[in-house]
């Protein structure tokens, strides 16, 4: 019997166990759940496009208030949620986030992103078959479409991107606001976009760089599904990246799907996207494993559109798609883009997104339109109303750049709680330092550390980290690269 019809018989015995597991139909007609073809694929009902969808969220008090208290501890704890009517419930609901779940930790406010897992306390439980998704807080992002653009226009482009959708949450009967649903990289995703769930998944974490090196453990690669949990394959992979003979393919393409890395890699520089592995982090991407041969997988896309590095980045050289690191850090990016037929593909690639782009001005104003009634009545936003027409409408004079001078620390004035005294936030701040005085990467914040204390910043920022986010225009920001693009492209 073939996988694909394995799949199938236990799709639909899933889909005839759902009523006893907890999960019901409100308002829709409870034989959708129950069809083989759609047991899978049925969520994508959650992320219709043009739609504001609704997440309704309904936990103990006594919970609610162990997450509020203690956010950064990242515990599940047990709740009832409903998506469009759709209702399940002893689902598990936690915060996520890293530097940003610090951030919000650190300030005044209590907007966190969280982690849903509908089979966390029941298993194999899911809604119209979506096993984990994430609701994000818009951190950093006053224009609220930074990864959502991100997502359709990579999608558009061809990479396996997860789901995404505009959502208005309410907890505990409250209205929290407007957030990002978003597919998680788990089993249903994989499901749905590689019709099966059986090859190793890595999540790259910080200093996911795919360097090389001898009984290297890769602990920044988490790894999230797959038994063998030995990370050959992974080192294989990475080994075969790095023997590569100059300007020549040697043998990667037996063991990576090269135009999903190529499009990825075109996708970060053209949407000025560095918090990724293009940057100085080298994170926020996910390898999967299919039949031996890994496909790059787009995650985290908030700080696009120039969000998190500082500096002009509307001019960086296709030819060297980095930001904040050196070549020789990125083999990624380094071997593929030596290779002559991989350099031109990846220049396709890039005049692809450049198609797609085209109407971009009047995709974020149509979004706009389709978001603003929500985020002007969202209680708990980051930035004001004025700030998200400023950064969705093409601003006359506006900055070709999001943050010309600050990157994701951002600049902007300190007011000390105790001293009044007002400091800049720069590179050289002792906002940055460690404990023992040692400066931590630019944008880092030393473990276990809340830098300056209760320093209160202007503008949203507490902790050096910018809750509102850039206030130029995405509109300014990609036309200046686009036409940058197009002139390195012409040369």
């Amino acid at each position: 019997m073939k996988n694909s019809q394995i799949i199938k018989i236990i799709s639909l015995t899933i889909a005839l166990l759902i009523l006893g597991t907890g999960c019901t139909q409100v308002g829709r007609d409870a034989a959708l759940v129950a069809t083989t073809e759609n047991i899978i694929s049925d969520y994508q009902t959650f992320f219709e496009e043009g739609v504001v969808h609704s997440v309704n969220i309904t936990v103990s008090k006594d919970d609610w208030t162990d997450i509020l208290a203690n956010p950064e501890d990242e515990i599940y704890h047990e709740a009832t949620l409903t998506v469009d009517g759709v209702t399940a419930d002893k689902i598990g609901l936690r915060t996520k986030g890293n530097s940003s779940l610090k951030s919000v930790a650190s300030s005044e406010s209590e907007r966190y992103s969280f982690k849903i897992k509908l089979d966390e306390y029941v298993e194999d439980q899911t809604l119209l078959g979506l096993d984990e998704f994430v609701i994000n807080n818009m951190f950093s992002d006053a224009s609220y479409m930074r990864e959502y653009l991100s997502y359709k226009i990579m999608g558009e482009a061809g990479l396996e991107v997860p789901l995404s959708s505009f959502v208005e949450v309410t907890i505990n009967g409250e209205l929290y606001g407007v957030y990002l649903m978003v597919e998680a990289i788990e089993d249903s995703y994989l499901n749905r976009a590689f019709g099966e769930n059986e090859g190793n998944l890595y999540k790259q974490e910080q200093g996911s760089t795919l360097i090389y090196e001898t009984d290297e453990t890769y602990k920044s690669a988490e790894q999230k599904n797959g038994e063998d949990e030995s990370k050959t394959d992974l080192a294989n992979f990475i080994k075969v990246l790095n023997d590569m003979p100059d300007g020549e393919k040697g043998d990667i393409e037996s063991v990576l799907n090269v135009d999903s890395a190529l499009k990825y890699i075109a996708a970060n520089t053209v949407l000025e996207n560095y918090d990724s592995y293009n940057g100085s982090f080298a994170q926020n991407y996910y390898l999967y494993n299919e039949s031996g041969r890994f496909t790059v997988i787009p995650w985290d896309f908030n700080m696009a559109f120039g969000g998190f590095q500082g500096g002009i980045l509307s001019t960086i050289d296709i030819d060297t798609p980095i930001s904040g690191t050196t070549l020789d850090k990125v083999p990624l990016i380094q071997n593929l883009l030596e290779v002559d037929d991989y350099k031109a593909r990846y220049y396709v690639f890039v005049k692809d997104y450049l198609a797609i782009l085209e109407d971009f001005e009047s995709e974020v104003s149509d979004l706009a339109t389709l978001i603003r009634p929500y985020v002007e009545s969202d209680p708990t936003k980051f930035a004001t109303i004025e700030q998200f027409d400023l950064v969705t409408t093409y601003q006359e004079n506006g900055s070709d750049e999001a943050n010309p001078d600050g990157g994701f620390m951002g600049k902007g004035t300190i007011l000390d709680a105790n001293t009044s005294a007002t400091q800049n936030i720069s590179e050289d701040s002792p906002i940055s330092a460690g404990p023992d005085g040692e400066r931590p990467e630019f944008g880092e914040r030393p473990t276990g550390e809340r830098p300056m204390g209760d320093a209160i910043i202007e503008g949203g920022m507490r902790g050096g980290m910018s809750l509102t986010g850039s206030t130029s225009s995405l509109i300014n920001i990609m036309r200046a690269r686009l036409t940058n693009l197009k002139l390195q492209l012409a040369e």
